[in-house]
């Protein structure tokens, strides 16, 4: 009987496990023909100019594909709204972790470059005042 036991709890786990990788793979392969369908509107040569200026920004540190998931992921969760409906692929690829880690210099000129960020005209003004203190009336009882 506990063989029984010990043995469906081990498939189970094996079954939970072995889902999930298959899922992320499947959701991988579905979301990057999206996205990079939404995200590279001109094709293999904008895509290749993109992923070349983000290699040039890291200094060559990441393969291709690493920078590719990088972008599509930051870039992707720009374009596409959540709230909005959204294949399940594409959504369950969004959410997941990129693969690399850029460094505090390299995500600013990441967002500098690909965000497209306003640029600040003029001066800058910084806030200094504190906001408003909220004024609390007493409550009104009104007896009928």
């Amino acid at each position: 009987m506990i063989t029984i036991i010990s043995l469906v709890t081990v498939s189970c786990v094996v079954a939970f496990v072995v889902t999930r990788k298959v899922i992320k793979i499947i959701s991988q392969k579905k979301a990057i023909k999206r996205l990079s369908a939404l995200l590279f509107p001109m094709g293999l040569d904008q895509k290749e100019a993109i992923l070349g200026s983000i290699d040039a920004l890291t200094h060559h540190r990441f393969g291709r594909e690493d920078i590719m998931d990088y972008y599509l992921k930051i870039k992707g969760l720009q374009a596409v709204n959540l709230n909005d409906p959204v294949d399940f692929w594409t959504r369950n690829y969004l959410l997941q972790p990129t693969r690399i880690r850029l460094n505090y210099f390299e995500q600013v000129k990441f967002y500098e470059t690909f965000l497209n960020y306003p640029e600040i005209q003029g001066r800058q003004e910084v806030i200094t005042s504190k906001p408003p203190k909220r004024v609390l009336h007493a409550p009104v009882h009104e007896y009928a």
